[in-house]
């Protein structure tokens, strides 16, 4: 078997799985990585590339197992320690999202792309004035590079900012024709993945429990659900239940005004993740 001409290293699987994921072809990718661990389990690059592609398909539990399996290799793979780090935040595992990012700059301080890496990682760990210090860091580290510049507006632009936003976009259009979303190296990082406007349960879709029941329950679109529809049984007796004593509608006006509040932050919170 080894002297088939027609089988493909290690490397070659990878360079197709990098095309794939390039293309947006996530299960062609996933294919091509599968085969170069069949070939070598241990080798660090393809389990990193599960790692990215784990963390495209919105699974930051699987992306964690791959990058753990390559760090296990090479304790100082700096893309491994990239995917650790955001699939750690996709996990909602706060603290440590945030040391695995700070983990990045002890490797080299003055490397703008790993700054990058440090910022949105910090934004998803919802860690907002280091995410922020860390893509102005980026951007004066490396001026001339567009990429820093659409990070810092990423993170402006989940700060609300939205003056700053536009002024980085400028700067990164006029520097090169970036996209309107930064590339950090073919990574998965934050700015990558979006969330469809619209929950899409098709069982040939790997996320589609994501979708529908969230990293937590009340950001679901079940969840979401839920808390309107909470609103409005509370709303009802509220606002028409005219032979409810007042003690009782004044309850319920209170309660279907907090389901209102969750609603609506978990909803804007939906639509700053896409």
């Amino acid at each position: 078997m080894d002297s088939d001409p027609t089988r493909r290293t290690v490397a070659e699987h990878l360079k197709r799985a990098e095309l794939m994921y390039d293309l947006d072809r996530l299960p062609d990718a996933r294919a091509e990585v599968e085969a170069a661990l069949r070939i070598d389990p241990f080798s660090p690059n393809a389990n990193t590339m599960a790692g990215v592609i784990a963390l495209a398909q919105l699974d930051p539990d699987q992306a964690l197992v791959y990058a753990g399996a390559a760090l296990s290799q090479d304790p100082q793979h700096r893309r491994a320690m990239v995917v650790r780090g955001y699939a750690l935040a996709d996990a909602e595992r706060r603290d440590e999202a945030l040391q695995a990012a700070a983990s990045l700059l002890d490797l080299d301080r003055r490397s703008w792309l790993l700054h990058i890496h440090y910022a949105l990682i910090s934004r998803r760990a919802g860690a907002a004035q280091p995410a922020l210090d860390a893509a102005w860091n980026a951007v004066n580290l490396a001026p001339e590079q567009p990429r820093t510049h659409l990070a810092l507006a990423a993170v402006a632009e989940s700060l609300d900012m939205g003056d700053l936003a536009k002024r980085s976009r400028r700067a990164a259009t006029e520097l090169g024709p970036e996209s309107a979303e930064p590339d950090t190296g073919r990574l998965p990082p934050e700015a990558r993945r979006t969330a469809p406007a619209f929950v899409d349960a098709s069982p040939g879709d790997p996320a589609w429990r994501n979708k529908i029941y969230g990293p937590g329950f009340f950001r679901g679109a079940l969840g979401r659900s839920a808390l309107l529809g909470l609103a409005i049984a509370f709303a009802l007796p509220a606002l028409l239940g005219t032979e409810i004593g007042v003690g009782v509608r004044a309850f319920f006006a209170v309660a279907a005004v907090a389901c209102w509040v969750g609603w609506f932050t978990v909803l804007r919170r939906h639509r700053r993740a896409e």
